[in-house]
């Protein structure tokens, strides 16, 4: 890979004259990658080995943790997701594409926890609900303002 693919992998790479006079926005998408890895694995990996006393500790009664217990599938899925992220940290073209996948996810999940707020449908602790909540928004914010930042870099 060159160094313009490691930046965005989905423009053209510059030329020389040209990339030295541009800040290297890629920074951006690496860290928003990086923090995007953190989110999902902090949420995938428990929900995957031991999804009972995860969901328990969040605040699930323990007969709904029981029942939830089953769908390891969306920890699994998570840690999927943070799997993806590293390939795509450690071989960066196509980066910029990966980094807007995930600003989706977040943001749908994001926008379904707020909407299960409003209609007093959480699972769990309101600490928890709460907390993710956060870390979503939070998390769809970072990767959308970094993706236009390294695009930004690029459309000059």
């Amino acid at each position: 890979m060159t160094e313009s693919d490691d930046r965005l992998g989905d423009d053209p790479p510059l030329a020389d004259t040209e990339s030295a006079s541009l800040p290297d926005r890629s920074s951006s998408l690496r860290w928003a990658m990086l923090w995007y890895i953190a989110v999902n694995l902090a949420i995938g990996l428990p929900l995957m080995l031991v999804p009972v006393q995860f969901l328990d500790l969040v605040g699930v009664d323990d007969a709904t943790a029981i029942a939830l217990g089953g769908r390891r599938w969306i920890g699994a899925m998570l840690v999927a997701w943070a799997v993806a992220g590293m390939i795509i940290v450690a071989r960066p073209g196509g980066r910029a594409y990966f980094v807007t996948a995930g600003a989706l996810q977040m943001t749908f999940g994001a926008g379904a926890l707020i909407y299960s707020s409003v209609t007093e449908e959480q699972l769990g602790s309101l600490w928890f609900h709460t907390l993710v909540t956060v870390l979503f928004v939070g998390s769809a914010v970072y990767l959308w303002v970094a993706r236009f930042r390294s695009r930004e870099a690029f459309s000059r």
